[in-house]
């Protein structure tokens, strides 16, 4: 019985250290209509068919979790960078083609998910992303990697599979960013 009782008890230890959320409740826009502006932090805009940003956001300028995936936004407002205290931006899914400079310019973003979009050149601006910890760049058409990636020595992760690279460019992303985890699939030699 004391034995069950263990494991039971190791079981839950084990799903709380690992399997536990983050405590920050994320909100639907439709929740925030009438909330209190400084006491959200994480809010989801996610699948809501968005070609442009609701002005509703901007009220919340203390959000540090931003969910924008699965939308038809091509670009972000210039404004953008008024989420200073932004940490996390999803912006899977959308119609991007190319890395929106407002992003270079918010300053606290430490992970970016922008997979499964259009883009095909990793912007040398993130550079200016000076906590950005975590780029996932997954299933894009990627053809180059601007110089001033390999300068960001935060860096931790970054995510480029599902993306056809050439063995030159391969070997150039891992050689130049060797501290960083990058994730890969194999070069296609049907490229060089």
């Amino acid at each position: 019985m004391m034995k069950n009782i263990a494991v039971v008890f190791l079981v839950c230890l084990w799903f709380n250290a690992n399997g536990q959320k983050s405590d920050v409740k994320v909100y639907r826009l439709e929740e925030i209509v009438s909330a209190n502006t400084d006491t959200i932090y994480a809010i989801s805009l996610s699948k809501s068919k968005l070609s442009q940003l609701p002005v509703q956001l901007w009220k919340f300028k203390n959000i540090k979790e931003l969910y924008l995936d699965k939308n038809h936004l091509k670009n972000l407002p210039d404004t953008f960078d008024l989420f200073d205290k932004l940490e996390y931006l999803n912006l899977d899914r959308n119609d991007l083609d190319y890395v929106p400079l407002a992003i270079s310019r918010l300053k606290s973003l430490k992970k970016l998910v922008i997979t499964r979009n259009q883009i095909n050149v990793i912007s040398g601006n993130l550079l200016y992303c000076s906590y950005l910890e975590e780029m996932d760049f997954y299933d894009n058409p990627i053809g180059s990697v601007e110089k001033e990636i390999y300068q960001m020595q935060q860096l931790k992760k970054l995510d480029i599979r599902g993306v056809m690279m050439s063995t030159k460019m391969h070997d150039e992303v891992k050689n130049k960013l060797s501290w960083v985890k990058v994730l890969t699939d194999p070069p296609c030699k049907c490229l060089d």
